[in-house]
């Protein structure tokens, strides 16, 4: 799920000729996801499989309360297994950093499998239920809204367009909302009554408030990388204009190498915030408790399940704040707090705790022999039918300048690098100092820096391609280094 989301979405622009004969499976999973507005769907019912899977390996993999089956030290086996960071941290670097890191140079062998097609199969019936409508209020709200100042593709398009699909769609909507209000219900109860995964000592009202702002961070969290890819192409002259805090923040994120940190650290922070919202979700009761609001054994054994919260995290911890990220992105980032959140990625990253999720993404391209997509497609990956025509008018103008990085790859190592000194011409062995200039700035152009640094034992090299001889004592080449002016 976390790696098959990135594939389905990259390879929609890329033609299914392309891969039709040599991945079958792979072009299956293309199809299915890629007709009508099967993408989007498939994104909103696979976001509550990843919620609820999360709330699963919790409830399956927390430990019994003062275990410590290794003999830790009683701190460590506290933090690690009572307050379930071990579970959080196996989660993070073997079901997801390296799902992630796989899937996005090796798209088309990673989802070459039925359990992807099963998995889009899945979240496709999943949001055909009706149990995540109550969403689309929500971004039909504020499509109205937005629709004024920005023009915005949203991530969910269900409109109906018969009478028939009307009425199953507000059926729908309306199921969403009970559902929804019964999470709630039992939730808020749970958490009131002190029979939730709330830690010790803490009191009821503290518990609901710091479950709002677990949800709160999540939907933050989700929303943030929305609006930042929102904001990506607006030119930055713009964003500065209208709002500069969202610039900085956008400028913090995309410069240098810091995209990758803040992905990074960002997919941690969300997974942990589940992982703690998720614990604090999920109804614990005694053996003698009696059954929240009175129901039935049945129906309190389906409520144990944490079903009902995965639906809360899912709407209101991530899917309403992605339509209001997308909705309003300027808006979104120029919140100060999001230079806080920004840097506690940069610094969850940073501490390397999750460094090994490289080395298992190493061992899985080679254990499952995944390859580079670019060894089936070639350079040329092709585009969907939608945006050949504009791939064919704009191959003329890219070609240059695909020469040209290459022309530069190519000559990286015998570049040509001009002194600030004045190199004398006397001694190089032209005629015409006209034939000199063309020479030199054949080289330059072929080498494709106006930027360097070399010796003097460089400069030989320059005076043996130029035709000229070895200088020895010319006065204006001095030992040391020679940069381009």
């Amino acid at each position: 799920m976390e790696g098959g989301q990135g594939c389905l979405v990259g390879l929609k622009s890329v033609s299914k000729s392309k891969y039709k004969e040599n991945h079958p499976k792979t072009y299956k999973c293309c199809k299915l996801s890629h007709r009508g507005g099967n993408l989007e769907r498939f994104i909103i019912g696979r976001q509550f499989l990843v919620v609820l899977v999360i709330f699963l390996i919790n409830m399956m993999g927390e430990s019994i309360p003062g275990s410590n089956p290794l003999s830790l030290p009683r701190w460590v086996a506290s933090v690690f297994l009572d307050n379930s960071l071990a579970i959080i941290l196996t989660t993070i670097m073997v079901g997801q950093l390296p799902a992630q890191v796989t899937s996005s140079t090796s798209m088309l062998d990673f989802i070459s499998n039925y359990a992807m097609l099963a998995t889009i199969y899945t979240a496709l019936f999943i949001e055909l239920s009706g149990v995540l409508h109550s969403v689309y209020l929500v971004q039909m709200a504020f499509n109205r809204l937005s629709k004024k100042t920005y023009d915005v593709k949203e991530p969910v398009t269900s409109s109906p367009r018969t009478a028939l699909r009307a009425v199953a769609y507000w059926v729908r909507v309306v199921f969403s909302l009970v559902v929804l209000s019964l999470a709630f219900a039992v939730t808020i109860k749970a958490l009131l009554l002190g029979k939730s995964g709330m830690w010790a000592g803490v009191g009821p009202i503290v518990s609901i408030v710091v479950f709002f702002v677990l949800l709160s961070l999540a939907g933050v969290m989700e929303g943030m990388q929305i609006a930042a890819f929102a904001l990506m192409n607006m030119p930055d002259e713009q964003l500065m204009k209208e709002s500069p805090m969202a610039h900085a923040n956008c400028q913090l994120i995309f410069e240098g190498k810091s995209l990758q940190s803040f992905l990074i650290g960002r997919q941690i922070f969300v997974a942990s915030l589940m992982f703690i919202a998720a614990r604090v979700a999920t109804i614990r009761l005694d053996e003698n408790d009696a059954n929240i609001f009175g129901v039935s054994d049945s129906l309190q054994s389906f409520l144990d399940t944490g079903l009902l919260g995965a639906v809360i995290l899912t709407i209101f911890g991530s899917l309403i704040w992605r339509i209001v990220a997308s909705s309003y992105p300027v808006q979104f980032m120029a919140n100060p707090f999001m230079l806080v959140i920004i840097r506690a990625c940069f610094a969850l990253e940073a501490t390397g705790v999750c460094s090994a999720s490289w080395l298992i993404a190493i061992a899985i391209k080679s254990v499952f022999r995944l390859k580079p997509d670019h060894v089936y497609l070639g350079d040329d990956i092709g585009v969907g039918e939608d945006e050949e025509t504009q791939a064919k008018a704009n191959e003329t103008e890219n070609e240059p300048k695909r020469r040209a990085l290459f022309a530069s790859q190519r000559s990286l190592k015998d570049s040509v690098i001009l002194s600030s000194k004045e190199l004398s011409t006397d001694n190089m062995g032209f005629e015409n100092i006209d034939a000199m200039v063309e020479k030199l700035e054949s080289s330059v152009m072929r080498s494709g820096r106006m930027s360097a640094v070399l010796t003097t034992e460089d400069i030989e090299g320059l005076m043996e391609e130029l035709g000229g001889e070895k200088v020895e004592d010319d006065e204006s080449i001095q030992e040391g280094w020679y940069y381009v002016m």
